[in-house]
């Protein structure tokens, strides 16, 4: 009889894909992944890097913690790590540790709570754009999008009736997954009057009603 363990299955949050992220990133637990997802769509990070292992010391004994990912923001790097909610005590040690290592190499270091479904849209929000990454979106529509929204953001329902291949919501909704669009994800759910607006052009604040 073999005395080899039997393999188990591989876990649904492996590691995470997408256009920010040069390489895959290895993730760990949902609240990893959800934070990873939540980055994709922010407009402010341009990049998703998987984070290098560091050499910290706790209570005497060395040892190597692999952050979880690393952020890049407007030419600033920034290393993350998603604490589980059910250990933060546990790991105040370790990720103080971290913090100190890091800050003694001149790297900023976050430690985040993972996004949560309660209090706000934004991660339920998230999570349903990221479902429709995978849509096909001709070249035809995406450029027919992009000129629509070339001055001014629009509602998604509006958006969406530039696209003349296949559904327009999840066009719309696979374009912002590949960092051509954003959408608003914090104001309210998800739905027609939600605003979309094109990847790296200022967002002017509405005119005044009936005024100058």
């Amino acid at each position: 009889m073999s005395s080899f363990a039997p393999r188990l299955p591989a876990s649904p949050f492996a590691r995470f894909e997408g256009v920010k992220a040069a390489d895959p990133i290895k993730v760990r637990n949902r609240g990893v992944l959800d934070a990873l997802i939540v980055a994709a769509l922010d407009e402010t990070v341009r990049a998703i890097l998987p984070a290098e292992p560091v050499t910290i010391t706790v209570d005497g004994t060395a040892m190597q913690h692999l952050p979880d990912f690393r952020l890049l923001m407007a030419g600033q790097e920034i290393v993350i790590d998603i604490q589980r909610l059910s250990r933060t005590g546990a790991d105040h040690g370790r990720f103080e540790a971290v913090a100190a290592a890091l800050a003694g190499r001149g790297v900023w270091y976050e430690r985040r709570e993972p996004p949560q479904v309660f209090g706000t849209p934004l991660l339920t929000n998230a999570r349903a754009i990221w479902g429709c990454r995978r849509t096909a979106v001709s070249a035809a529509d995406q450029v027919r999008v992009l000129d629509l929204l070339k001055a001014w953001p629009a509602p998604l329902a509006e958006a969406a009736q530039a696209v003349r291949d296949g559904d327009g919501i999840t066009a719309i909704l696979a374009l912002a997954c590949r960092d051509v669009l954003v959408l608003d994800l914090l104001s309210a759910p998800l739905g027609p009057e939600t605003r979309v607006w094109r990847r790296g052009v200022p967002v002017p604040l509405p005119p005044s009603e009936g005024g100058n």
